[in-house]
């Protein structure tokens, strides 16, 4: 088991010359690539950075965070992605959990990457560093290679330290996916801190390269689409707004071979349209932060299969799964808690040995997720046990909604959650009990700063009281009924704040 890290050396003769990013005018080749990376590295080292120190970055999609994001793989650290959409709040919190030893910065996060111990400006930094020898790879399977936080049922997010050796599963399943080769482009659209990170290795291990976007711009997504991209990877929301932006059909994509989608749910008459629109391409797969983006995939041919769309494909050859019934059965067939084995599952959670103990059942990792197994070996989710909505590809926690929500003093008390959205999969939704002169403007406004946009409600209620069950718990059934009487909304209008 090798450290995956090794992965951009993969036939560094024979692909030295060609593109590896692709960042408006600037291209990198692959060696200039690995040049870059091992230079940064070496600074790091030279700046007292250690095998295991954990290493934040901040920033939009763009050659330097894939610079810095490799050279901390390279220097031995641990990558500790941070989203700028998660808000300053989330960020600092992030930081102080993590107890990193230095935060890379790109300037257009300056704002929202929360309090540092130790930053450095990652463009200046990349420009001014000083170059010296990386330091020896070290190959150790159980070794973190990256920091990454979610959401727990409470609410409160967990980090999740993701080894070498899952790490490495999940390159070497995502490379036989796809079968990537070195005419391979790549659309990096979607947030490298998030799972559009795991495509960087495999990609450029086959000489491929990937073309990088800062934001979601859907005329540009778009242009590169129909010019020169052959994979992609981007939740389901963006793909029904790509649908949106214009008409087109599947000759206007001469070169695309794989529309992924995952992070959240698509309908099979979204999936139909999708493949109707972009041809035959589309593909998905199933993962989760602590058994990263491949427990399970369906194929672009698998995915024309109405009767296979259904679930979330088959699990990769080299991951395990099995089901956990309500007696504690370990079975292969049939419904329960999707448990998942193999090196991908070879991760922990962050200073909670209780939690990594209590997420394993006879070794296998529990998801959280309820699923299904048929007989020919596909998994079906129905449902999470886990209190998570999904919406627009993220992971949103009822708990960060309202205690967010809470903290404004205007609000007496809060109930987050989801209603189904052609657009978003679910919508973030919140019913709030507050003072006579709350505005509900003011107190949206509110809650995007303290937890960016994307944990910030689309739609808030403004009630009386909250409604309580006989023993005096709020449940959120309730919450969702009770808005959805008083406050009726219609596909033909947009939502609005309502009181």
């Amino acid at each position: 088991m090798s450290h995956p890290i090794r992965a951009l050396y993969a036939n560094r003769e024979i692909k030295a010359g060609r593109p590896a990013l692709i960042d408006g005018p600037l291209t990198l080749t692959h060696e200039a690539l690995i040049t870059a990376v091992e230079a940064a590295a070496g600074d790091l080292a030279r700046r007292g950075i250690e095998p295991g120190d954990r290493i934040g970055l901040c920033a939009r999609n763009s050659w330097s965070h894939v610079v810095a994001c490799l050279a901390i793989l390279r220097a031995g650290a641990v990558w500790t992605p941070l989203n700028p959409r998660n808000g300053a709040g989330l960020n600092g919190d992030f930081q102080a959990r993590a107890g990193l030893a230095l935060t890379l910065i790109d300037t257009a996060s300056l704002d929202v990457a929360g309090a540092s111990v130790n930053a450095l400006a990652l463009e200046d930094w990349l420009v001014t560093l000083s170059p010296a020898p990386p330091p020896p790879l070290v190959d150790a399977p159980d070794a973190p290679v990256a920091l990454k936080f979610t959401g727990g049922s409470t609410g409160v997010p967990k980090g999740v330290l993701q080894s070498q050796a899952s790490a490495t599963a999940a390159l070497r399943s995502l490379s036989r996916f796809y079968s990537f080769t070195a005419g391979d482009m790549n659309l990096a659209v979607a947030p490298l801190t998030h799972g559009s990170s795991h495509y960087i290795l495999p990609v450029l291990a086959a000489g491929g390269a990937h073309v990088l976007l800062a934001e979601p711009d859907r005329a540009a997504i778009l242009t590169e689409l129909t010019s020169r991209i052959s994979v992609t990877f981007m939740p389901p929301t963006l793909i029904t707004l790509l649908m949106n932006e214009a008409t087109f059909g599947p000759g206007d994509f001469p070169r695309l071979r794989h529309l992924t989608y995952s992070a959240a749910p698509m309908s099979p008459d979204r999936i139909g349209q999708a493949i109707t629109r972009f041809g035959p391409v589309l593909s998905t797969l199933y993962g989760q932060t602590e058994a990263p983006m491949t427990i399970a995939g369906l194929s672009p041919a698998e995915m024309a299969d109405p009767t296979l769309a259904a679930s979330v494909g088959f699990p990769f050859a080299e991951t395990p799964v099995r089901l956990l019934t309500a007696t504690n059965a370990v079975i292969a067939r049939g419904e329960g808690e999707i448990l998942v084995g193999g090196d991908l599952a070879r991760t922990q959670y962050l200073d909670a040995p209780e939690l990594t103990a209590n997420a394993r059942h006879d070794g296998w990792l529990k998801t959280g997720d309820i699923g299904r197994i048929g007989d020919d070996g596909r998994l079906f989710l129905i449902g999470r046990s886990r209190d998570l909505i999904i919406t627009g590809g993220y992971n949103v926690y009822p708990g960060e909604v309202e205690a967010a929500l809470n903290r404004h003093p205007g609000v007496r008390e809060a109930c987050a959650f989801s209603e189904p959205d052609e657009v978003w999969g679910e919508r973030l939704e919140a019913a709030v009990s507050v003072d006579p002169d709350a505005d509900a403007a003011t107190i949206t406004a509110f809650v995007r700063e303290q937890i960016g946009p994307v944990r910030t409600p689309k739609r808030l209620h403004l009630v009386p009281a909250l409604p309580r069950n006989p023993v005096g718990k709020v449940v959120r059934d309730d919450v969702r009924a009770l808005c959805r009487t008083l406050y009726p909304s219609t596909p033909s209008r947009p939502l609005e704040t309502a009181r």
